[in-house]
């Protein structure tokens, strides 16, 4: 596609935003007085007003006074961008083109969250939201742990074995000799604090859970896991506090305006589902 194609494309692409907009600021009731529209292209009507905003938006940028050849000048671009969208309407583009379609959804959603914009947060509402989230401010916690794993391969006894190393341990053995009564196959943990997530990969969700809650230097009893038995031993836990909210007041805003935006955006979706008439007929 050359140059010039494109740049075509993408103009009427633009246009065609414009098309899904329309509803909001161009098209009016058919009924209005002729005071009160500037254009009409058969059942669409240019309003005045919008007509007027055009023609101020030109006053601006001209230091000469708007003559009547600019007057008509601006009403027939304006006339023409509609014919464009009607015509891009009637050969299907906003229906069949994906492009213009996500265009004009974005622009959409642009429109409906823009009106928080105007609404001012105050700190006791972030004050409140921090503390209701507190937890997904704080950082996660650390743990250093360690696993002995008993295998039931060969003798089958990963039980049996697994057991006797609970007890050693509970008799006060130094872990570093109940370790070798274990065996070697088992993924070795590297001895340093690691974030919940990280102690996950090594051992799993749910063993990281238990894990978590261990007091340091205790262990669990042994817990079967697929081919065998292990014990985990909590060796070191670094629990960091809530931050501070004035030292992190800028994300705790950020977050309450990203959750605010995603509740007035579905509050609108579900809205429309009540305005508009929605059949719905999934194949079974």
């Amino acid at each position: 596609m050359d140059k010039e194609n494109t740049y075509s494309l993408l103009l009427l692409l633009g246009l065609i935003v414009g098309a899904g907009m329309a509803a909001i600021s161009i098209v009016e009731e058919s009924n209005l007085t002729n005071y009160e529209w500037a254009a009409k292209i058969e059942d669409t009507t240019i309003s005045m007003e919008k007509y007027l905003t055009q023609l101020e938006g030109l006053s601006k940028d001209k230091r000469s006074p708007i003559t009547e050849q600019d007057k008509a000048y601006v009403l027939e671009r304006m006339i023409e961008e509609e014919l464009l969208i009607k015509r891009a309407i009637d050969l299907g583009m906003i229906e069949n083109n994906p492009m213009a379609r996500g265009t004009i959804v974005q622009q959409m959603i642009k429109t409906i969250i823009s009106e928080n914009d105007r609404y001012e947060i105050s700190d006791q509402e972030l004050k409140a939201f921090y503390e209701e989230n507190k937890g997904f401010f704080t950082k996660s916690t650390r743990l250093r742990v360690q696993q002995i794993y008993f295998s039931n391969d060969g003798d089958g006894l990963g039980f049996e074995r697994s057991m006797n190393a609970y007890d050693l341990l509970s008799a006060g053995e130094p872990l570093d000799e109940v370790y070798k009564l274990g065996d070697q196959s088992a993924l070795k943990i590297p001895n340093t604090l690691m974030t919940l997530s990280k102690v996950r990969e090594y051992i799993g969700p749910s063993l990281m859970n238990l894990a978590n809650q261990l007091e340091v230097g205790s262990f669990t009893k042994p817990i079967e896991v697929p081919g065998g038995h292990k014990i985990i031993i909590l060796l070191d836990k670094e629990s960091l506090g809530a931050p501070d909210f004035l030292s992190i007041k800028d994300s705790v805003q950020a977050e309450f305006s990203k959750r605010r935006d995603d509740s007035s955006l579905r509050d609108y979706l579900e809205n429309l589902k009540n305005w508009y008439d929605v059949s719905r007929n999934l194949p079974n």
